[in-house]
């Protein structure tokens, strides 16, 4: 059963969350419950954005997207540990393994909210550059959302500043990476054919989001 009043206090009290994993309070029913927020959250916010496209390609994005997430943290706990570790934070892995997942749990409650909003767009018939831009919009405050409480969780200590920008830099290089690695998500328009993987090159994330500005550009 998931807790609700755990899955609110990750949104609007996340340093009391924060604070629970760095102390090591009862973290195996909070790391159970994020991922399962995890799961819920960025299945359905992947859904909709394959809603654009319909039919097999909502299941795909459905699917990729706690995908996404979970890759994500499962290559990025280590690196913080190690971080934490170099810098005067002798915490053990369970504590950063919890504190990875709880930030991963708001990342995801913050798309399930953007869910709407991003379902509205696409049944309002916005082109396909404008629903992109959205679904990364959404996607880039999930992820300041999720930064926010691992900067919380770290408290004060030596090296504070230096192991937030550490920890900024890896998460959104690794969390980039494994988001494009993993795509399409929307569907490209006008094709039939939909693949649950792709191989074309189409220059990276930042590339396509400028060419999606510049597409809605008078």
């Amino acid at each position: 059963m998931i807790d609700i009043a755990l899955l609110n206090r990750i949104l609007r009290n996340p340093e009391t969350v924060a604070r629970e994993c760095r102390d090591d309070v009862d973290v195996a029913p909070i790391a159970k419950n994020a991922l399962i927020a995890i799961a819920a959250g960025a299945a359905l916010f992947g859904g909709v954005v394959g809603a654009w496209h319909g039919g097999p390609q909502i299941a795909f994005a459905a699917l990729k997207m706690p995908l996404v997430m979970l890759g994500t943290l499962v290559l990025c706990a280590p690196a913080f540990y190690g971080i934490a570790a170099a810098f005067g934070r002798a915490w053990s892995f369970r504590t950063v393994a919890s504190l990875a997942l709880v930030a991963g749990a708001r990342f995801s409650l913050v798309l399930l909210a953007a869910a709407p909003a991003l379902w509205l767009t696409i049944d309002l018939g916005a082109p396909y550059h404008l629903i992109k831009l959205v679904a990364s919009l959404a996607y880039g405050l999930a992820g300041l959302a999720a930064l926010g409480l691992l900067v919380r969780g770290l408290g004060d200590g030596p090296g504070k500043h230096t192991t937030i920008a550490l920890f900024i830099g890896i998460f959104l290089m690794v969390g980039g990476q494994t988001a494009w690695i993993l795509r399409p998500y929307l569907g490209t328009p006008g094709q039939a054919e939909i693949a649950l993987f792709t191989n074309e090159r189409e220059g990276g994330v930042a590339v396509q989001l400028l060419k999606s500005v510049r597409e809605l550009a008078p």
